[in-house]
């Protein structure tokens, strides 16, 4: 693995006990003059030192996964002629799959859309490669009401869904004694959700738990009947891999990049999507409201999002990175 140095690919990854090989990166303010020419020495920069890494290596295939910390690796590959797949989580590719995408080997898309978006490249649509936790996961059937909700907004938490629950969840959980809620509300909002919990009663508070992270993400998605969050590429695809329905507050920035990866599943029923300046306590509390007062309809949510789940997007992805990495590798495989 490589990723930026001082980023968050140096925990998780460390920890995970893959090795990890880092590059001295950062994004690129498009809109300075100044950001655009640091970016750029630091692109060339980390080229070279990429290019030193690959020649060391010797890697069969160089998978790109999007951003920025990518493009000196697989610019440094296709200069070695060493084969490139990337990987596209997001339906909207982002800048770097736009610009790497014609001259890699295959671009593996989450989303079918993605292709569109990318004429001049070979496009297969594989979904979202799962984790093997989640996929060894049986997750809880679905009951006959909603009784049990996830709100995340990813490791690093958001602040909009933070203060959406928090300012609803005393008549969430005051107007259904069987209801629990299961909050991921990132390290920079905890102290906050958590003066808001103490405020809880004692049996509303027996009944919702909050953390800044929780390193079980997998089976918490599994035993819930209702996930809240933003809409990230692979956090939809890992509850529609467990048949979870999903109200989905997309993030405002960045293009607009997370209403594009919602879209087929709110067509499909799959989910609710509120806009991130309509998520309000009373927005929010009304949506899941009316889900827990409407068991069909939030059955017919769970099976919709079953129906696009794509659990063995893992190995669709392994084949096309094989593949690339040539006929010799293909048979070893």
């Amino acid at each position: 693995m490589v990723g930026r140095r001082d980023g968050v690919a140096e925990r998780l990854v460390v920890a995970a006990g893959i090795r990890l090989e880092t590059l001295d990166i950062s994004g690129i303010d498009v809109g300075s003059a100044g950001g655009v020419a640091r970016a750029t020495t630091q692109l060339t920069r980390a080229t070279i030192a990429a290019r030193r890494l690959l020649r060391r290596m010797r890697p069969d295939v160089v998978v790109g996964v999007g951003g920025y910390v990518s493009v000196p690796v697989v610019v440094a590959a296709l200069a070695q002629r060493i084969p490139v797949v990337l990987l596209e989580q997001n339906a909207v590719p982002g800048r770097a799959t736009r610009m790497l995408a014609r001259r890699a080997r295959v671009v593996a898309a989450s989303f079918a859309e993605t292709a569109a978006h990318l004429p001049h490249a070979r496009v297969v649509h594989t979904g979202n490669p799962i984790r093997a936790e989640l996929r060894a996961i049986t997750p809880r059937p679905i009951g006959d009401r909603l009784r049990s909700i996830l709100v995340t907004g990813g490791s690093q938490g958001a602040r909009r869904l933070n203060r959406a629950i928090a300012g609803c969840m005393v008549d969430l959980l005051g107007g259904d004694p069987e209801l629990r809620i299961v909050h991921q509300c990132g390290s920079l909002d905890l102290e906050g959700v958590q003066r808001a919990a103490a405020a809880l009663p004692p049996h509303l508070a027996a009944r919702y738990s909050v953390s800044a992270f929780f390193d079980d993400m997998a089976e918490r998605i599994a035993q819930s009947d209702l996930v809240v969050m933003r809409a990230g590429g692979s956090s939809i695809a890992e509850c529609s891999s467990l048949g979870r329905p999903m109200i989905v507050v997309p993030y405002p920035h960045a293009g607009g990049h997370q209403r594009h990866n919602a879209a087929p599943y709110v067509a499909a029923g799959a989910a609710l999507l509120i806009d991130d300046a309509a998520c309000t306590p009373e927005r929010l509390g009304a949506e899941i409201t009316a889900l827990i007062d409407d068991p069909p309809r939030w059955r017919a949510m769970a099976a919709a999002s079953a129906a696009l789940g794509l659990p063995d997007a893992t190995d669709s992805v392994v084949r096309l990175i094989v593949d690339a990495a040539g006929p010799a590798r293909s048979q070893a495989a």
